[in-house]
């Protein structure tokens, strides 16, 4: 692949990013749903710099019947606030990609007396379906997990 192809699909990744974010924090689940292939894995680290290993996870949620089931449930009543920031995107093939996210949070809910600020990381592999990229797996994965009373 040539360098300015490289560019091209390096900058159609971040794309497929924004509208996660976006799509989440508006709470427009069918949008959100497009983002992923049919067996998307996804899985959410819940205390600090683990991967997973002290079971501290949610997920993992294997294929999008499963997301679409559990996600509307457990976010809509939550007041939340993604970004995502200088992404680390490595094309593996014409059609497979893998990078990894700064990211800040901010998750409120009206039934907590707290608003958790969280910091981490996305790390995500990606394939290319029908001429776009879409999320095949994402692991998200936190520094820092701050809770503010209201």
């Amino acid at each position: 692949m040539d360098a300015l192809t490289t560019l091209l699909e390096i900058e159609a990744l971040k794309r497929p990013k924004a509208e996660y974010f976006f799509y989440l924090d508006t709470k427009q689940w069918d949008l959100w749903l497009g983002l992923f292939t049919r067996d998307i894995i996804l899985q959410w680290d819940r205390a600090v710099s683990t991967r997973g290993e002290d079971g501290q996870t949610m997920g993992p949620l294997v294929g999008i019947d499963a997301i679409a089931q559990a996600m509307p449930v457990s976010m809509n009543d939550l007041q939340t606030v993604h970004h995502g920031h200088t992404p680390i995107i490595d094309l593996t093939s014409e059609s497979d990609a893998t990078g990894v996210w700064a990211m800040e949070e901010i998750i409120g809910a009206p039934h907590r007396d707290y608003i958790l600020h969280g910091f981490g990381h996305y790390r995500e592999t990606y394939r290319k379906e029908e001429g776009r990229w879409r999320i095949s797996k994402l692991h998200l994965t936190r520094l820092r997990i701050g809770r503010k009373s209201l």
